[in-house]
């Protein structure tokens, strides 16, 4: 028999085991990003496709900055990176970005895009106001929530809970319909679009039944909206009784069930004293509160490893937001018939998400620091087949259309709006919050603020107030970009895919008084304008609107717009149109 000391070394060695995966000779030092790349790189070789060659540096820092924040750099911050030669400078880069405010901003425009679809509900007083939903997401993304607990506080909330009450939002902005609800919590969670199950088994997926339809639906199905008239507040409601059955309209074959996870086992009601089953009963005016919650199962269940899909799905849509496209495309039908394009990355991105805990960050700068994404959207001309490259081999980077969200706030940043709203605001809660540490210092006995805890809070403070800086400004300036957003978004309850160019995002672009004031009223133009020579003018602005150097071409071209324009409104005329020429170009909508 093993002594206890033993045997828990020996538990040890089996959990590291675990962690670390089947060992490998020669692979002992393989980091994570490596492995994604020989898994890329095999299949492409295998396959006969050549990849593209890595991105350029000015290339790089646009694609990475868009994905990890919304916005393109500056024109400092991009003239800093291209003239860093230290040989760790992407790395560097990536790390700088997951710790930036808007690191946190941007994850909450994405998971909102990808939660909620741009859905409204049919009464929106009825609803989670839309800037509370993404306080909570950016504060989650702040605190680098993990994923199962973001899930679990969303499914489980009713509105009620001050820190988490905005998470009832995936609820109420579908009306808490339990049908729709049914339908997403599938398809968004486990990556399994059930629709078509909810009349019959799915005839082109076998693996989609009925059952399992509404397996899922059991959980919500006892679900209801309840709007407190005195508080104006949204919550969930749900009921304490209530049976699902249903029948094949192909078939005619009837069943029953309880809650079931697709792929997991019934959950059965526990049996409650009639007439006890509510601990606040619901009465007029009042939202009653069951003994026994399914809701809460569903919380509790679903969000787990052991959950069929929960893992495999958002790892695969992690992928998509940094690659274009997922491993399994489409991103919601996760099937047998749909195989994944490289079925063992996505399960080590899955086993990655679930040794973390789920740490959305962690995977993000995973694949950024790939090959694989710093491939160039580029393909070299020597020995490349002629046709365009399947995106499902990922072996050059996808041309992607910037989000509204992207294409708005990335319009602010070129144009000097959004820094110059930063530093102002910066300066205006700096000072505020310097009177207030003396006041304190003051207070502690220690006015020159010297003691180890009031360093230690200078550096708290500093952190707090870049993001309290970048909330306000990004909460202020959101309402300018409302029609844009508006104008460039995709239909309610439809995932954003693709780039779908319209009539109207054209004119909207040429004609929009919004779009011609961000350029009428623009720093970058009063500093070009007054830029003397033609050179350093084009430099400057392919660096503020590309986030690249000009070409020798480019230099040339803007030299003769600008020649011999010597009178200042005349030149801030040339220079305008140049900025607005470019801001609707091809090169500045893509993401490259």
């Amino acid at each position: 028999m093993l002594c206890p000391a033993l045997r828990n070394r020996i538990v040890l060695l089996l959990t590291a085991i675990v962690v670390v995966g089947t060992f490998r000779p020669g692979r002992a030092e393989e980091s994570f990003p490596e492995q994604i790349d020989r898994i890329i790189e095999a299949a492409c070789r295998q396959d006969g496709i050549t990849l593209a060659g890595p991105s350029d540096d000015a290339e790089f820092l646009r694609r990475v900055s868009l994905d990890l924040t919304g916005v393109v750099p500056t024109a400092d911050e991009a003239r800093a990176f291209l003239d860093s030669s230290t040989g760790d400078r992407r790395t560097k880069l990536i790390d700088r970005l997951l710790d930036r405010p808007e690191f946190a901003l941007q994850m909450a425009r994405v998971f909102d895009a990808m939660l909620i679809e741009r859905r409204i509900a049919t009464i929106p007083s009825y609803d989670v106001k839309p800037p509370r939903w993404r306080d909570w997401l950016a504060e989650s993304f702040r605190q680098n929530k993990p994923w199962d607990q973001l899930v679990r506080e969303m499914l489980g909330s009713d509105g009620s809970d001050e820190a988490n009450g905005a998470a009832a939002r995936f609820y109420l902005v579908r009306d808490v319909e339990p049908h729709l609800t049914a339908r997403d919590i599938g398809r968004l969670m486990l990556g399994t679009d059930l629709q078509c199950a909810q009349c019959h088994d799915d005839p082109r997926i076998k693996s989609y039944r009925q059952a399992d339809y509404y397996g899922l639906y059991a959980f919500v199905s006892r679900l209801d909206h309840f709007h407190d008239k005195e508080s104006k507040r949204n919550f969930v409601a749900e009921k304490a009784q209530g049976d699902v059955s249903f029948t094949s309209a192909f078939t005619g074959t009837e069943g029953e069930t309880n809650p079931r996870i697709p792929g997991g086992e019934m959950i059965a009601d526990p049996p409650l004293e009639k007439d006890k089953e509510y601990s606040v009963k619901p009465e007029k005016g009042q939202m009653g509160v069951p003994l026994y919650s399914r809701k809460a199962r569903l919380a509790e269940f679903l969000p787990r490893r052991e959950t069929t899909g929960f893992s495999r799905n958002i790892a695969n849509r992690i992928w998509a937001v940094m690659l274009g496209r997922g491993i399994v495309h489409p991103l919601d039908m996760h099937h047998p018939e749909n195989r994944p394009s490289h079925p063992e990355l996505l399960k080590r991105l899955a086993e990655r998400l679930e040794q973390s805990g789920y740490d959305i960050r962690g995977l993000l700068r995973d694949i950024a620091l790939t090959r694989t994404y710093q491939r160039s959207s580029r393909l070299s001309d020597a020995g490349e087949k002629p046709g365009v490259p399947d995106p499902s081999r990922f072996s050059v980077a996808a041309l992607r259309p910037l989000s509204p969200e992207q294409l708005g706030w990335s319009m602010l940043q070129v144009t000097g709006r959004l820094p110059s709203r930063i530093e102002r605001t910066t300066r205006k809660l700096h000072e505020a919050a310097q009177k207030e540490s003396q006041e304190k210092d003051d207070a502690d006995g220690d006015p020159d603020g010297n003691s180890v805890a009031s360093e230690r809070n200078k550096h708290t403070t500093e952190v707090d107030l870049s993001w309290k800086v970048h909330k306000e400004v990004y909460v202020d300036l959101r309402r300018e970009l409302e029609t844009l957003f508006g104008v460039f978004s995709g239909l309610p309850g439809q995932p954003d895919n693709g780039f779908q160019p319209s009539v109207d995002q054209a004119l909207f672009l040429l004609n929009s008084e919004q779009v011609i004031k961000f350029i009428r009223e623009s720093v970058l133009l009063d500093n070009l304008s007054h830029m003397e020579k033609a050179d350093e003018l084009a430099e400057e602005l392919y660096l503020a609107v590309f986030s690249r150097r000009p070409t020798d071409e480019e230099r040339a071209e803007v030299t003769e717009l600008v020649k011999d324009v010597s009178d200042l409104k005349q030149r801030r005329e040339a220079v305008r149109r140049i900025v607005w020429g470019q801001l609707l170009s091809a090169e500045f909508r893509l993401n490259h």
